[in-house]
């Protein structure tokens, strides 16, 4: 091929073919690359599992775990009865994009699964599961995953602030009582409380000491020195 000398070697059964890719330019080659490995990826099924779409699994989801959220004393089935309300962005974007009013499509899909109607979701049409609307299972597995993740690495910015809020109250507020003390003790002892206020605020900034003005421009000899104008009659 070209200018190049390959040895094919021929085997009747192996998992591993080899394709050759050939083109006039390697953006033109890139492409072609990009193309084959988009069409194996997609023949080549890692996970044959299916699962139910159109909103049913997230439903499904978030029914069992506001369930064990419910069973959880404590703040945490807060927590946890929020994070099963996150699955139902899914079906109200659906219906939304439809025109349904997302809150009677959760309240309907809620209660089919509840009648045990574990492939209940949203569709136009209504046929659901027997359309054949379905999802990849490693698709909404690390959805759900990577999401959560995504979530959690948000959340943790929360201690940052945490960290700062506790060295306000530990430092700064102490502080500020121990001020507001010295004053209070000021005044119930009779002392000039505005008069240590000016003491303490009187201090004058430093820097160099402005110019002096020289002579008006009307007057004779202004724009002489000032020690010469002084003697000037």
């Amino acid at each position: 091929m070209s200018s190049h000398s390959f040895l094919f070697l021929d085997k009747e059964d192996g998992a591993i073919s080899t394709l050759v890719i050939r083109g006039s330019t390697d953006n033109l080659m890139d492409d072609i690359e990009r193309a084959i490995d988009d069409g194996v990826n997609s023949f080549k099924v890692l996970d044959a599992r299916l699962c139910p779409g159109a909103g049913a699994t997230e439903i499904e989801l978030a029914k069992h775990i506001t369930s064990y959220g419910e069973s959880c004393p404590g703040l945490e089935q807060y927590a946890i009865k929020k994070y099963a309300e996150a699955f139902e962005v899914l079906p109200r974007a659906l219906a939304e994009n439809s025109g349904v009013k997302g809150n009677e499509l959760i309240s309907k899909l809620y209660a089919a699964h509840h009648e045990g109607n574990k492939n209940a979701g949203f569709d136009i049409e209504g046929r659901g599961k027997e359309a054949g609307i379905l999802d990849p299972y490693l698709v909404k597995h690390w959805g759900i995953k990577l999401a959560t993740n995504a979530a959690i690495t948000v959340l943790r910015v929360d201690q940052v602030s945490f960290t700062i809020m506790w060295l306000f109250f530990k430092f700064l507020i102490p502080f500020m009582f121990i001020n507001l003390g010295a004053l209070l003790a000021c005044y119930f002892l009779d002392y000039n409380v505005m008069c240590i206020c000016q003491i303490i605020m009187a201090k004058p900034a430093g820097g160099p000491k402005a110019p002096k003005q020289q002579g008006h421009w009307d007057k004779d000899g202004w724009d002489e020195e000032p020690d010469k104008f002084d003697t000037h009659h």
